[in-house]
Order: C-alpha cells, then sequence, then structure tokens
C-alpha cells in the first residue's frame, strides 16, 4: 500500500490562497499554512528538496530570507519592527514549497483560471461602481468628495497591480487559447486595462499600462520572428523575398506604435490635468513650497533611502530599521514633507539596500534575473512569467511590492506555480 500524497491537497490549497488573495487576507493565511504544514509532511515535496536547492530562484528565495533573518540580529530597529519585517518576507517559502506540485501544465492552467476568475470579479464590481449600480466603495476614498466609483480595495496601489496583473494573464492565455476561448480571455484583458485606464484614480496601474504595452509588442514581435525562420531567410539576388519585405515592414509598425506608446505617456506626465500629470505636479509643489503631497512624500522618501544606504553600504542597518532610522532623519527637518518618517521606502530594491547593504540589493536584483529567467520556458507558462517578471520588476521601482502582503503574494505564488524545476 503506497503511502498517502499530499500533493492533491496542496494543490487544492494553493488554489484557495489564488481565489483568497484578492478578497481576504484571512483565506491566504489559512490556506497557506495548510500548505505549509502538508509539504512537510509530503514525501513529495522531500524528494524534490536536492533539485529546489540547486535551483536559482528557488535557492534565492531561500538565501533571501537567511539575509532577512540574520538582519534581525544586529538591527538598528527595535526587535518586535524586525520581527514583524522577518514575518513579512517569509511569503518567500512558497515558492519552493509549490514548485513541485505544479509541473504539469493542467495544473499551472487551472490556478492561472481560478486567479483570473477572482480577479475579474473585482474588477467587475468596480465597473459597477463606475456605473452607480453599486456603493461598495471604501469609505477612505469617498469622504468628503464625490466617490470616485471604482475603490472595491482599501488600497489603490493593490488594486492598480492586480488588475494589471489580470491583463497580463488575460493577454497570455488569450495568446494561447483556441476557438472562441481566446475572445473570453481577450475580453476579459480589455476590461481590466480600460478600468485602469479610465475609472481608476490610482496612478500606480497607469504607469504600468505603457510597461504591459511595451510587454504585448515584444510578445508580438517574438512570435513572427519564429514563425519566420526558414529556408526562406536566405537570398541569393539583389531583390528581397516578399518575406523580408514584410518583416522590414514590420519592423518599422513596431517602431511606430512603441514611439505612439513613449509619447503618450510622456505627454500623460507633462500635462497636469491627467492623472500622471498630477505627480510631475506633486513633485514640483513639494520641493518649492514644502508641502505633504503624495508624490513629494515618495521622492522624500528615496531621499532618505539613499542617504541610509550610503551611510551603512555593505551591512545595512538590519531588518526592520528603516522606521526608525527615518525619524530620527525627519526630526531635525522644517518643512512638511521633510519631517515624514516611513516604514516603507516605496521601493523595494531601495529597502532591501537600506536593510541589508549592498548583498541585500545584489539580492533582490538576482530574484528578479532569475524570475525573469523562467520567461525561457516554452508556452503559456513561460509567456506568462515573462509579463509577470516585467511588471514586478519594475513595478518595484517604485513601490514595495514584495513587503506588501497581497503583491507580495502574486509574486511568490505565481512564481510557485509556473516556473519549472
Amino acid at each position: 500500500m503506497k503511502p498517502f500524497s499530499f500533493a492533491l491537497p496542496i494543490r487544492l490549497c494553493a488554489y484557495g490562497m489564488l481565489i483568497s488573495l484578492p478578497f481576504a487576507v484571512g483565506g491566504v493565511n489559512f490556506f497557506g499554512y495548510l500548505v505549509l504544514l502538508m509539504a512537510i509532511l509530503s514525501r513529495e515535496w522531500w524528494q524534490a528538496v536536492p533539485q529546489l536547492l540547486r535551483h536559482p530562484l528557488s535557492l534565492m528565495a531561500l538565501i533571501m530570507l537567511v539575509i532577512v533573518g540574520l538582519g534581525t540580529v544586529h538591527s538598528l530597529g527595535p526587535h518586535r519592527e524586525a520581527l514583524n519585517v522577518l514575518n513579512r518576507y517569509h511569503k518567500l517559502l512558497f515558492i519552493p514549497l509549490l514548485m513541485p506540485f505544479f509541473q504539469e501544465e493542467k495544473d499551472r492552467i487551472l490556478g492561472l483560471n481560478v486567479l483570473s476568475g477572482a480577479l475579474l470579479i473585482n474588477v467587475l464590481l468596480s465597473w459597477t461602481e463606475y456605473l452607480r449600480l453599486t456603493h461598495i466603495s471604501d469609505p477612505i476614498y469617498v469622504a468628503g468628495m464625490p466617490s470616485p466609483g471604482d475603490a472595491v480595495f482599501r488600497q489603490h496601489i493593490t488594486q492598480g497591480l492586480l488588475f494589471c496583473l489580470l491583463v497580463v494573464i488575460a493577454s497570455a492565455l488569450g495568446w494561447q487559447a483556441r476557438g472562441k476561448k481566446r475572445f473570453l480571455y481577450w475580453g476579459m484583458a480589455l476590461l481590466a486595462a480600460g478600468n485602469v485606464a479610465f475609472v481608476m484614480v490610482g496612478r500606480t496601474g497607469k504607469a504600468m499600462l505603457p510597461v504591459i504595452a511595451l510587454w504585448l509588442l515584444g510578445e508580438w514581435l517574438f512570435t513572427r520572428n519564429k514563425k519566420a525562420v526558414g529556408p526562406e531567410r536566405v537570398v541569393f539576388n539583389s531583390h528581397p523575398h516578399p518575406r523580408q519585405r514584410a518583416r522590414f515592414q514590420e519592423h518599422w509598425v513596431l517602431i511606430l506604435i512603441m514611439g505612439i506608446v513613449l509619447g503618450s505617456t510622456l505627454w500623460s506626465l507633462m500635462t497636469p490635468s491627467t492623472m500622471l500629470g498630477t505627480i510631475v505636479q506633486e513633485v514640483r509643489q513639494s520641493h518649492q513650497t514644502g508641502a505633504d503631497t503624495s508624490q513629494g512624500e515618495r521622492v522624500e522618501f528615496w531621499h532618505k533611502g539613499v542617504l541610509l544606504f550610503l551611510k551603512h553600504p555593505w551591512v545595512g542597518s538590519g531588518t526592520g530599521s528603516v522606521l526608525t532610522l527615518t525619524q530620527e532623519l525627519a526630526k531635525n527637518e522644517t518643512t512638511q514633507v521633510n519631517r515624514v518618517a516611513t516604514s516603507n521606502l516605496h521601493d523595494e530594491y531601495l529597502m532591501w539596500a537600506v536593510q541589508f547593504g549592498v548583498p541585500g540589493l545584489l539580492a533582490i536584483v538576482a530574484f528578479f534575473i532569475f524570475y525573469l529567467r523562467g520567461g525561457c520556458q516554452p508556452g503559456l507558462s513561460g509567456q506568462v512569467l515573462r509579463g509577470v517578471g516585467i511588471l514586478f520588476s519594475f513595478g518595484c521601482l517604485y513601490n514595495s511590492f514584495l513587503v506588501d502582503f497581497t503583491e507580495g503574494y502574486s509574486i511568490v505564488l505565481l512564481g510557485g506555480l509556473l516556473i519549472s524545476l
């Protein structure tokens, strides 16, 4: 009689985490603890340990946890905050925990469809708010002003990231699907993209849309180049082959579309009346008057982060030290924006550099490099990883996605789900 296998229950609990991700922190934690317990008791996981220790992304996730753990020993911040940050990064464990149980394409496709369905519900709810069919917007965004009609999450940063994530996943599913299914997936992608572009008031998602557009253009070019490989590419006369002429024209079309995407993004940033344009206006206002604005705070956090990194560049200031050290920098300042302290620098790379020095910065950069390497896989998994990896590595320049709950779990769950051993 064979010993009991935990593979199916672990996959079901992972799907539970994906369903809970846009709805309930408690659900993610509940199913996550079940995954952790069953994986430790699973013979399949222990059999995969040698492979996990040789896999770059899995190994890097474990190394990062060791770095965070060691950082609690010499932290310049309070011990309680150090343990809190360690707890926030423990989600990295789910990359090596899930990888052995999601090596079959059918299990990965089911996971992507589960997450897409959960995210689609939130997109539809946001649209119903915008159309005034429902009234569920979080009060934090509607007090004292007309409802923006889109806030189905407490944080617009979270909402923007998750809706953009649906654009990427649904686009990849539509790209790989056949028949009527592709129209369903592309419709989901358009609903989410349209919501971020025209409905949402948050700026995180809007800043990611041009990146997604460029990723889609890159995927199109990559697909066309693969199809173009053949004997027709070699010619021995002065007249170009029709396929060569077509590829030449496609390259010019690609350059034109890229120019339009980048140009429209730049125009939006420079136009005060647009949502992205308010970024420049707020930064300028804080710089000139010292007023406390959202984007002015973010720039001030980056400035403080660079100062702290330069103060302890080699070993960092330790896990959970950011709030204490930014408070020390802020107490002697005179303007509103400069007197703001934070525990979140809104830049994941800077968070690791400040807390763990050069080793931490190298670790987080290596993590995203190995994550993006997963995009070399063939088929749907590789395509989703390329889009998701680009989205997260870019977004972490102006948000601390890995330390944040929902955003961080999105990163690790998709990594554990899609990356092959």
